[in-house]
């Protein structure tokens, strides 16, 4: 049987339940699902696939346009961020912002990241004590409810929804997120490094806000208890 669709993600809880949801809907034999950790290199041989759909969700690579152009009809990703966070860190920047609202998108692929024409949004409100965590684990519920409609839409031969939404912003970049970890006790006031130290405190990582001496990264403690997830 020809290959529908071929999914790219990475090792966690999420990805595994949306297998599960793509595999309720296709025959195994139809998919080609690719899961990996950062820094594993793509197989040159995936272009030989051809499939109706290329679809990243939370991968860990960066699709090559090469690969995303042997899709027949489309390649998109789940984006874990609203169309005013694209790029990486999006959890991280809403939090420092202070954003009131947050959500997931889904959008075809283009060579830069988070650029495509976006296909479907999905929103919610941020809490005011929401950590980066909490607002992750808020994002993967929603970002599993728009794969889950799209999904069921290409099993229905169903074309892709068009949204009138925009991306409105560059990409964030690794550079800047990794300059909104850093802590300069010299130009900063307290309510910014809190503030800092809020929006880059998460456990899995362990590594965030940090303060640099004679060469050194000194990391600021969590805060966080045990992980949500």
């Amino acid at each position: 049987m020809d290959t529908r669709i071929m999914l790219f993600c990475k090792r966690t809880i999420f990805c595994e339940y949306a297998i599960k949801i793509l595999k309720s809907y296709f025959p195994v034999s139809s998919l080609v699902i690719l899961m990996g950790e950062g820094g594993e290199k793509i197989n040159d041989e995936l272009h030989w696939h051809k499939p109706e759909y290329i679809i990243s969700f939370l991968s860990p690579w960066i699709i090559p346009s090469s690969l995303c152009n042997s899709a027949q009809r489309a390649a998109i990703n789940f984006h874990p961020g609203s169309p005013s966070y694209p790029g990486i860190g999006c959890y991280n920047f809403a939090i420092y912002e202070r954003a009131d609202q947050y959500g997931v998108t889904c959008h075809h692929m283009k060579e830069k990241v988070d650029t495509g024409d976006i296909i479907m949004t999905s929103y919610f409100k941020i809490s005011p004590g929401e950590t980066v965590e909490s607002l992750k684990l808020k994002s993967m519920n929603h970002l599993l409810f728009i794969f889950e409609r799209i999904v069921c839409r290409i099993s229905e031969d169903d074309p892709l929804p068009v949204s009138d939404e925009r991306w409105l912003r560059q990409p964030y970049t690794r550079k800047q997120l990794d300059d909104l970890c850093k802590i300069d006790p010299r130009t900063m006031d307290d309510q910014e490094i809190k503030s800092r130290i809020r929006a880059t405190d998460y456990r899995s990582s362990r590594k965030g806000a940090y303060i640099e001496i004679g060469g050194r990264r000194f990391y600021a403690e969590t805060f966080l208890d045990e992980p949500l997830v």
